[in-house]
């Protein structure tokens, strides 16, 4: 129709230029034939341009119209089919509106409709549309307006986000490793190598589970054996030691009652590290909390179920305490609704039999399990020794990391490397460690590291691991 339009225009315009030709043609006689002639074909070459720029320009507008309309459209086709983003179709019209006006359609129309919207969306503006969400909401102005809403901004060097996780420390007080900490004077350098503390503080986010309370309030849990507690000043270790976020869903941390636990929440926030698995009541046990590196945001979440005889109390409506996974349904709805909000999830677990290198059944059903229901990883604490890696359905599951950090004992342990991108995990890794003497060092001599990974190759038949410590399934 709007073409028809500038056909008539075009045809009434060039009979009104030629009706004012031969009018002035008539008016003036008198003057020679070459002086009559001129300006009638000037006025028609000039009309003739005029419409010419009109109908070019009307074309252009009606093509940048008609990508903007596809745009949109393909936006909106994906957020109601492949993502869950927003609570309804008003909040995803102003997302879109947004984003339009934020990155323009010149920039918009590079993507490619035909392939994968999801990284091409990422690739086009540099951030997942998750994080491209949470922008528009205004969450990420700033660290503590993010923080408000359980995310943590970090500064990746690339499209890479670098994920590093460790497994089991304890800092209680008369025992066990703080007291070798305390004879050194202090110095965390000579406790742990020089290698494991660099990487620990060079990843973008680094993970471990806080097996401790932290206070100086409470008393031990009647007729629990091992009761652990550190003061408050030792979270300073885990700042030296660069670690971003905690696991609390473990048998030890209500282990001098609730005073004592929500005397560690505070310290945990004083420190400003976030922490996942436990809480004053389940909504905060059960609250994500997640990090944005490389454009990519991350979600972490955690459960325990490593109690025979339970102690540690289930976070409920309004008590403390920790989420619970005797029963999964709690922990695949968690990971349900986390997975919503976010590219990639961590499920970090608190399972598996004390003392023992190899893993069970249950844990590759359960795990199997939290794929399904949207984790992307999961990552084992609790046996205090390092179990084998596996992949259920293409995706890692590390067993158990051991004891990172946590008495005198010889025994292996490791630190667990993701590289993750937009497109998922681009590789798994593992830095070989040793804890002994009240230390823990990282094993740099070859033919150490060979007796490591033979260990950890026996322990993970369904992997294959490198010489140089990248595992890929089989």
């Amino acid at each position: 129709m709007r073409k028809k339009t500038i056909y008539l225009t075009v045809f009434i315009m060039c009979s009104l230029c030629l009706a004012a030709c031969e009018t002035s043609v008539a008016n003036n006689k008198s003057m020679p034939q070459e002086s009559k002639e001129q300006p009638k074909a000037e006025i028609q070459e000039i009309a003739e341009n005029s419409i010419a720029q009109e109908i070019i320009e009307q074309e252009t507008e009606e093509k940048e119209i008609a990508k903007q309309e596809e745009i949109q459209l393909e936006l909106e086709s994906i957020l109601d089919k492949k993502l869950t983003i927003g609570d309804n179709r008003d909040d995803r019209a102003a997302f879109i509106e947004w984003l339009l006006d934020t990155y323009g359609i010149e920039q918009l129309e590079n993507i490619d409709f035909s392939e994968d919207i999801y990284t091409q969306l990422y690739y086009v503006t540099g951030k997942s549309i998750h994080v491209l969400w949470d922008t528009s909401l205004g969450y990420l102005e700033d660290e503590n307006t993010a923080a408000e809403h359980a995310i943590y901004l970090r500064n990746a060097n690339d499209n890479t986000a670098d994920l590093v996780f460790a497994g089991d420390i304890c800092l209680t007080e008369e025992g066990y490793v703080i007291d070798h900490y305390d004879a050194v004077g202090g110095d965390i350098a000579l406790c742990l190598s020089e290698k494991i503390i660099d990487r620990l503080n060079e990843a973008d986010i680094s993970m471990i589970n806080h097996e401790y309370p932290v206070s100086t309030r409470g008393d031990a849990l009647d007729g629990k054996y091992y009761t652990f507690r550190a003061a408050p000043e030792r979270e300073i270790i885990l700042q030296q030691l660069g670690i971003d976020i905690v696991s609390l869903a473990n048998n030890h941390i209500y282990d001098f009652g609730a005073d004592a636990f929500y005397d560690t929440l505070t310290a945990l926030k004083q420190a400003d590290i976030p922490y996942v698995g436990a809480g004053a009541d389940i909504e905060e046990a059960s609250r994500p909390v997640y990090f944005i590196a490389g454009g990519i945001k991350i979600g972490f979440v955690s459960a325990n179920r490593s109690e025979k005889f339970i102690f540690t109390p289930e976070a409920g409506e309004s008590s403390p305490g920790v989420v619970r996974m005797y029963d999964t349904e709690m922990m695949n709805n968690i990971i349900k609704d986390a997975r919503e909000q976010c590219d990639y999830l961590i499920a970090y677990v608190h399972w598996g039999t004390e003392d023992s290198k190899y893993y069970e059944e249950y844990q590759t059903d359960i795990a199997q399990e939290f794929f399904s229901s949207g984790a992307d990883a999961v990552i084992g604490s609790h046996p205090h020794v390092l179990q084998g890696i596996g992949y259920v359905g293409g995706k890692p599951v590390v067993y158990s990391l051991g004891d990172f950090w946590f008495n005198g004992e010889t025994k292996y342990t490791a630190i667990v490397n993701l590289a993750v991108t937009i497109e998922g995990l681009v590789e798994l890794s593992v830095l070989p460690c040793i804890q002994e003497g009240y230390e823990t060092h990282y094993i740099s001599d070859e033919s150490g590291q060979e007796a490591f990974y033979d260990y950890l190759r026996e322990l993970s038949p369904e992997t294959v691991i490198s010489e140089n410590g990248i595992v890929t399934a089989k």
